[in-house]
């Protein structure tokens, strides 16, 4: 053995003689790491495969630089079918020895004279892990036609065989799987997974027939009957007092360590797990607010393009059992024809302009919108008038109102307001068309008559939101009230005429402005 220190030989106390150096712990783990690769060397020989790589890989734990242990953890890993990770360890190994002659060069030299070996290896891993993919996803189909593929290049593979039994159970066809689990005994006799899969079928493994399958398996590598143990070294002072206090001191670290490391570290972690899910959750909740945002944004764009749709469907079909646009467009053009011009506007209110797809269209509507919403706003503002004459104001009403959908002239508004005063409906629409009049339309003699008409409105209105606010007068008043009432209704009713003529005297030469 050499020193680990100076690299010189150590003699038989353990003790450097260049440097002095205690190698006692090195030569114990150097010693663990030969007593493992020898347990794992019995395996290999028994076809253990499986066992003999997890002593192999504890060997290597104490000894990264075992080169009889690489070597064997290679050839273990050829015999399994997965040579990629043999190539892995012959290379580690022929590093760690650069002087003397390492059994691994030979094995590297086999693979790379043969470049198709590579070629197998890497089909292998891809068509493997496409089949494990497809066996997770629940498509057992795909996977065993991966499977098959698999074991046609390395029939060897003790995973693929595993996994095709597998397949094979999950589809019910148990005489296949026990196949395969056999094939996969007799590679690696004593493999726990396909043990176990035997006992969930029922089969005794020890019963199992140690035979390999036919001619696709390879045969015994004959690399493994060479391999030799390595001599195996015991210290003879050992001494089991030491070993036990040694216990109890690592015990009592143990404890403090918990105490001072673990629960802390834990408590940490605990905090961190809550940031994290804290964190997450808002992400989550920002995420959906986006995605509602966004929902929100498409219902109002789709909600749009329908009402562009709608509009468009309506200048070709109409809706609501309503006639389309260019019908409206054909009863008015024949309306303004024989010289109906409130029929003529009558259709043509029922047309949007801006909606007709054609300019001859458009053109037509412009011909005949300013002729006929003119005549027809004189007809039906004649017709009101009359009407209101006769004291038919409901009539009047109607008439007028039509009549200032054509043409909004102060003229009509002030007449549409009286009516609505006279039959004491929508007050609050009458006093809206009087201010409208007092404020804009500039005509001094139709402002003098609104302003006195919705000043006495205005009066009125308020003294029944006084009543009701105190809740009614007391007798007296309302015999007050009652007498003045009966003199008032006399009076109105003998100015109700002259009040018409009054307001319609002017009417009667300025026409409908």
């Amino acid at each position: 053995m050499k020193c680990i220190k100076c690299g010189r030989p150590v003699g038989a106390s353990r003790y450097c003689n260049a440097c002095g150096f205690d190698n006692k712990h090195i030569a114990k783990a150097l010693n663990t790491a030969d007593y493992y690769y020898n347990i794992g060397l019995e395996k290999a020989q028994m076809h253990d495969l499986s066992g003999a790589e997890i002593y192999l890989k504890k060997a290597l734990n104490y000894n990264k630089s075992h080169k009889n242990a690489r070597n064997l953890l290679g050839l273990v890993y050829n015999e399994m079918g997965e040579g990629g990770k043999a190539y892995i360890q012959w290379k580690i190994s022929a590093k760690l020895s650069s002087v003397e002659e390492n059994v691994a060069n030979l094995y590297i030299r086999q693979m790379e004279e043969h470049p198709a070996v590579f070629e197998e290896i890497n089909e292998t891993a891809k068509k493997y892990n496409t089949a494990l993919s497809y066996a997770k996803q629940g498509s057992d189909d795909l996977a065993m036609i991966q499977v098959k593929k698999v074991l046609s290049i390395t029939p060897n593979f003790v995973n693929a065989h595993l996994l095709f039994a597998l397949l094979h159970m999950r589809a019910g066809d148990n005489v296949s799987a026990q196949t395969d689990l056999n094939n996969a005994l007799a590679i690696d006799r004593y493999n726990t997974t396909a043990r176990k899969y035997l006992n969930e079928m029922g089969e005794t493994p020890d019963t199992v027939p140690e035979k390999r399958p036919a001619d696709a398996l390879k045969p015994d590598n004959e690399n493994l009957r060479n391999v030799r143990p390595v001599d195996h070294y015991e210290d003879p002072n050992k001494e089991t007092w030491k070993q036990f206090v040694y216990m109890l001191i690592g015990l009592a670290i143990g404890v403090v360590a918990m105490f001072v490391l673990v629960i802390p570290s834990v408590k940490a972690s605990v905090s961190v797990d809550y940031n994290n899910l804290k964190k997450e959750y808002s992400q989550t909740t920002n995420k959906k607010d986006a995605e509602i945002s966004t929902l929100k944004d498409d219902k109002k764009s789709l909600q749009k393009k329908n009402k562009k749709l709608t509009k468009r469907l309506k200048v070709y079909e109409g809706s609501k059992g309503e006639d389309s646009m260019y019908d409206s467009i054909l009863k008015a053009s024949q309306a303004y024809s024989s010289g109906n011009y409130v029929e003529c506007a009558k259709h043509l209110l029922k047309v949007d302009k801006d909606s007709l797809p054609s300019t001859t269209a458009k053109n037509l509507y412009t011909s005949m919108k300013d002729k006929a919403f003119q005549n027809a706003a004189a007809q039906l503002y004649n017709s009101g008038k009359a009407s209101f004459d006769a004291y038919k104001y409901q009539d009047a009403l109607d008439d007028l109102e039509q009549s200032y959908k054509y043409d909004k002239s102060y003229n009509t508004e002030y007449h549409i307001a009286m009516c609505y005063k006279y039959l004491n409906k929508n007050t609050d629409k009458a006093q809206e068309y009087f201010y409208d009049i007092i404020n804009n339309s500039g005509d001094s003699e139709l402002i003098r008559k609104a302003a006195n008409l919705g000043l006495d409105m205005v009066i009125n209105s308020a003294k029944e939101a006084a009543a009701k606010a105190k809740g009614g007068s007391t007798t007296t008043d309302s015999k007050s009230d009652t007498a003045s009432s009966s003199d008032s209704s006399t009076s109105k009713k003998s100015s109700t005429k002259s009040t018409t003529e009054e307001d319609f005297g002017a009417d009667t030469s300025n026409s409908n402005n």
